[in-house]
């Protein structure tokens, strides 16, 4: 897969890695939730509408340093928080801001580097609730993890095409997830 990952086009790439980060969004928008801070889940958010608006309008006129910057003051630090949740947000915040670095091409692989750190929580997550390191044929068995392989796989699938407007909007939608994180987290109702 990392290879495949390696031989999209930059556009690619970028539309990769938002679909990752926004499917990931969840987590940082429920620590936010529990820790009383609307603002900055609502900033992150807006960051991330603002890549997608590149994406889907390559002429429009946005600053992504600007935001990068506005969003540093945001990042959760899990060593002032005694629950899990603060690990989750800080790789959802990290996504977003590997992202903006992107969009300036500051960063030649997103894709890679957003499989990794999506694949990376979802197993550090498991690793929690086992209360070991799992081996990857442990991995392998459970639901969570094979869903994070088929979602990246399917978005790998979907990107290795030609891209169009209507492929950019089908991996935004994609990355929604319904409001179903990469950890299976959702605040719908």
């Amino acid at each position: 897969m990392e290879k495949t990952l390696h031989q999209l086009s930059p556009l690619a790439q970028r539309a990769y890695a938002a679909a990752l980060a926004l499917r990931m969004l969840p987590n940082y928008l429920l620590f936010a939730e529990l820790t009383e801070q609307p603002d900055n889940a609502q900033a992150l958010k807006a960051a991330l509408d603002t890549v997608w608006e590149k994406l889907l309008n390559p002429k429009a006129k946005i600053s992504f340093e600007k935001q990068q910057l506005k969003l540093e003051e945001l990042e959760p630090d899990p060593e002032q928080y005694d629950f899990f949740g603060a690990y989750p947000a800080l790789d959802a915040f990290l996504a977003v801001m590997t992202v903006l670095a992107a969009m300036q091409d500051k960063d030649e692989q997103p894709a890679l580097d957003l499989s990794r750190l999506s694949r990376g929580s979802v197993q550090f997550y498991l690793n929690i609730l086992a209360e070991t390191t799992l081996e990857y044929e442990q991995l392998d068995q459970d639901p969570l993890w094979q869903e994070e392989r088929d979602f990246q796989d399917q978005l790998l699938a979907l990107l290795s095409g030609e891209l169009t407007e209507a492929t950019l909007k089908e991996a935004r939608d994609m990355g929604r997830n319904d409001g179903v994180s990469n950890l299976g987290i959702s605040l719908a109702d």
